[in-house]
């Protein structure tokens, strides 16, 4: 025989649990809302700093770019009037001390052999020196010419 207590132990213990049940799933359901809230919010903010950290690096590094490209188009405009300047200054330096070492050899050649030259406005003159040059006429070939005999000592 049984009695109707034990059912009704069992029936509010199972209303309990259903109590309990409905609770928790309450709760684990709010707790899921918050966490899905929590979890969009932080993939919107990780998805607004990518974003943002994209467009500045790329801002900067077309930045960079450009400076780099303006640099190199003014080198690729200066530089071949700069080395042709360059190239300009070294012939003409290179020119001008040829000429000044050959004027020097040749002035301190002439004195060597006793001679000096004196240029004017009517001329150019070279004057012997008697202790080291004499005036004398050669031959060359069939012609008589005026030579100038350098004594060495």
């Amino acid at each position: 025989m049984k009695t109707g207590k034990p059912t009704r132990l069992s029936e509010k213990l199972n209303a309990e649990l259903d109590e309990i049940r409905q609770e928790h799933v309450a709760s684990i359901s709010s707790q899921l809302k918050s966490f899905r809230i929590d979890l969009k919010n932080i993939v919107g903010a990780a998805q607004h700093t990518i974003t943002s950290d994209t467009r500045r690096f790329q801002t900067e590094t077309a930045s960079l770019f450009e400076t780099r490209l303006r640099s190199i188009r003014l080198w690729l405009t200066i530089s071949p009037w700069l080395i042709a300047g360059m190239l300009l200054t070294g012939i003409a330096s290179m020119m001008a001390a040829s000429f000044f070492w050959t004027a020097h050899l040749t002035r301190s050649e002439l004195t060597e052999m006793g001679l000096t030259r004196i240029e004017r406005p009517e001329g150019t003159w070279l004057i012997l020196d008697p202790s080291k040059t004499r005036l004398r006429t050669c031959t060359m070939g069939e012609r008589h010419v005026t030579c100038i005999r350098i004594e060495e000592d």
